[in-house]
């Protein structure tokens, strides 16, 4: 038995002795990679049969119109591409990325370069989870002079420092900054509606998401879909204490086994009254409960 397992042990330990070698010889260095040709890396930035080129690749040097406030002292150019009405410049700086970019950026500034207006975040209004929370909002690397602008971020690279990519577009095609503009002073009419956040119950699940209609321009509705062991009353007494909260003034409110209702009213920073009615019913031999908010601006009667 004994001799058995030996001399398998003995013809494995031959069978294996040549993979067990070669496993064991030093890798070979790998082969230096070939330079890609440049041919094809224009090939590549082309965006396709039929449409015109004007792409061109430059090794340590920024395009010819590119402002000369985009290469400040102290950093040095890797190099450059420039397609279209678009330009990337891509630089190193001895210090770390958040530095370098807080460096490019006031050089930029002080040039005469500005930020654009930052778009503001849309508050957390309506039916919420109970455990939602507001996102942040990260403002974009931009600087914009006329109709040119320029986006840069930083990342850090291997031999120390940092390296910043540099994105500038002198074209009036694509007017971010205008963009950005227009759109931090644009306000639709639900923006301007007093629209409360209302958060479901602790354990409720929401489905459904807050869903929001519009009736006109001064009427909407919000909805939601609740899993919850509480009845109607219970969740519009929850979302009541929210209401109040927010400023919201109870007028009525009534109850039944399947249905729960309460009326509000409330004057927006303009002065125009906003009535509301908050409602939940409930389904048979369910947990589901569907929540509703209707809120309308209440229109003066005119005197005949």
């Amino acid at each position: 038995m004994h001799s058995t397992i030996g001399r398998s042990l003995a013809a494995m330990t031959l069978l294996l002795a040549p993979v067990l070698a070669s496993a064991q010889t030093p890798s070979r260095a790998p082969d230096r990679q070939d330079p890609i040709p440049r041919e094809l890396v224009l090939a590549l930035l082309n965006l396709g049969p039929g449409m015109p080129g004007g792409a061109d690749i430059r090794v340590g040097k920024a395009p010819d119109d590119v402002p000369p406030e985009l290469v400040p002292p102290g950093f040095q150019v890797l190099g450059s591409t420039t397609q279209f009405e678009s330009s990337v410049v891509v630089l190193t700086a001895p210090q770390a990325p958040d530095s370098a970019i807080s460096l490019f950026e006031s050089h930029l500034l002080s040039a005469g370069w500005t930020k654009p207006a930052v778009a503001q975040a849309r508050p957390m209004r309506g039916f919420v989870s109970a455990d939602a929370t507001t996102g942040g909002y990260e403002q974009p690397n931009i600087v914009c002079r006329g109709d040119s602008f320029a986006t840069f971020s930083g990342t850090y690279r291997r031999t120390g420092g940092s390296i910043l990519k540099v994105s500038y577009n002198r074209g009036s095609r694509f007017p971010m900054c205008k963009a950005r503009e227009e759109t931090t002073t644009y306000r639709s009419p639900y923006d301007e509606a007093p629209v409360p956040l209302l958060r479901a119950p602790p354990g409720a699940m929401m489905s459904g998401g807050g869903g929001m209609t519009a009736s006109d321009m001064n009427s909407f509705t919000l909805s939601t879909r609740l899993s919850t062991r509480l009845k109607p009353g219970q969740v519009v007494a929850h979302y009541d204490r929210q209401m109040r909260e927010q400023g919201w003034t109870s007028l009525a409110d009534g109850t039944l086994e399947f249905l729960a209702a309460h009326t509000y009213r409330k004057s927006d920073d303009r002065g125009r009254t906003w009535t509301g009615m908050l409602f939940s019913m409930s389904f048979p031999d369910s947990l589901q409960q569907d929540v509703t908010f209707r809120l309308a601006r209440t229109q003066q009667s005119v005197a005949k």
